[in-house]
């Protein structure tokens, strides 16, 4: 067999190259040699082939060949080039097709690297930073704190001197690798600390979501210890978090989907207190990006009432799932529901009786999420659905373990701009709820 590589194959690196020969060679004869009875041995004239079944660390394209390979049994071995003269032949072509060689590719639009202000917005300054994350809007309050306070410490002044490149400054501000840097001065620190942690879309967050909400923005020499003694210090956060301690047992986690939005998890959190004549939460998780969607309703939900919910939630944001988990609550275990996957083409996988840490992401989340409204709802607990959207926010807006990145991010390429409640403004309604949010942020 042979075969003339694709425009995204053309850019492989060598060794990939000739790794995707051994792929297709096994997928054509896939047939044949799957269940071959005995051991086969695969020639190859690239010698650093040998070493792939070796620890290493592999790219994501790597990965997914190694785990094809892993079906079938076979040997790995070197063919010097001069005496694989036969195959080597039918792999260079007389004539390649080179047209498309230097041809110019669009790999992101021109908005997905900085998306440019108006002139009439002086307030803030436009960064481009290494990690993505292009712009930085901070409040003008903050701005206007940092422009006056002379505090700065030696350090930042004497890598400004020497690292101009990575330390500079404009318009009285100093910017570090693009993020604002805060003098010392506790009161404008505490001041960004208390905003990122104790407002309701921050949500009181951990030291390690906090430090990654922080230093989108600001930095300070101090940064890190600053924010870990702020959140050990939070009485709210002590009152109602709960301490984990890491299982030791063998886990066996599921399969990491390829991307958004494929495969989903879906539980419940009830029964809660009334509010609103809602006394349930149904949480619903991309296990890709981690992004969730909360829905208020009732413990007496039924199949056709989920089906609507998914409707709603997730089809008419973000298409058909492949996957669902769930656990084997009566509204996802019906015949309703099994009939309705089926007809759909949803593989639907219900998690073992009496064992929630099947689907121990969800019931993770779940937690964080009464964690969220117990530190903000009022003594009766009958206002709950009032904070729910500000929670879902919270928790897409909050960095992931386990991705590195926020679900936001990872959805949209950018992370939400979460609005300046300083501007003023005559419309009543509009003046009316700004109130009633720096009220909330108050009281937080």
């Amino acid at each position: 067999m042979s075969k003339t590589l694709s425009e995204a194959e053309r850019n492989y690196e060598i060794y990939d190259k000739e790794l995707l020969a051994i792929i297709k060679a096994l997928k054509l004869w896939r047939h044949y040699l799957l269940d071959a009875k005995e051991q086969f041995k695969i020639w190859t004239d690239h010698e650093n082939l040998k070493y792939f079944r070796e620890p290493q660390k592999l790219n994501a394209r790597q990965a997914r060949w190694y785990l094809m390979l892993q079906e079938y049994d076979f040997l790995l071995r070197h063919i010097p080039g001069k005496t694989n003269t036969k195959a080597d032949i039918l792999s260079r072509l007389i004539k390649p097709d080179t047209s498309n060689d230097n041809r110019g590719v669009e790999m992101f639009k021109e908005k997905m690297f900085i998306r440019r202000l108006e002139e009439s917005t002086p307030i803030y300054d436009v960064t481009l930073l290494h990690n993505r994350r292009f712009e930085i809007l901070a409040d003008e309050t903050v701005l206007e704190k940092i422009r006056k306070c002379e505090r700065r410490e030696t350090r930042v002044l004497e890598e400004m001197k020497k690292q101009p490149e990575k330390v500079w400054e404009n318009k009285g501000i100093i910017y570090r690798q693009g993020r604002i840097y805060v003098p010392d001065n506790q009161e404008i620190r505490d001041f960004i600390l208390h905003d990122h942690h104790n407002s309701p879309d921050a949500g009181h967050p951990g030291t390690y979501r906090m430090l990654e909400s922080v230093k989108r923005t600001f930095w300070w020499p101090t940064i890190k210890t600053d924010i870990r003694r702020y959140v050990r210090g939070c009485d709210m956060c002590q009152k109602n978090k709960t301490i984990r301690r890491p299982d030791h047992i063998p886990l066996n986690p599921l399969p990491i989907p390829d991307k958004p939005w494929e495969e989903i998890s879906i539980d419940m959190i009830g029964p809660l207190p009334k509010s609103k004549e809602k006394d349930a939460i149904i949480v619903i998780v991309d296990r890709f990006s981690k992004m969730i969607h909360l829905v208020p309703t009732n413990t007496s939900l039924t199949s056709m009432d989920l089906a609507e919910i998914y409707k709603e939630e997730v089809w008419r944001h973000h298409g058909i799932p492949k996957r669902i988990i769930s656990d084997r609550g009566p509204q996802f275990a019906s015949k309703f529901m099994e009939s309705l996957c089926k007809a759909l083409g949803i593989e639907r996988n219900l998690s073992t009786a009496y064992h929630p840490q099947t689907d121990g992401q969800t019931e993770r989340m779940n937690q964080e999420i009464e964690t969220y409204l117990r530190a903000f709802i009022n003594y009766r607990q009958d206002d709950w659905t009032r904070w729910l959207p500000m929670a879902e926010f919270h928790y897409n807006d909050k960095t992931h373990a386990a991705t590195g990145q926020t679900p936001f991010f990872l959805n949209y390429g950018l992370h939400p701009w979460k609005g300046n409640i300083t501007v003023e403004t005559t419309n009543p309604t509009t003046t009316s709820l700004i109130e009633e949010l720096e009220n909330v942020r108050e009281e937080a």
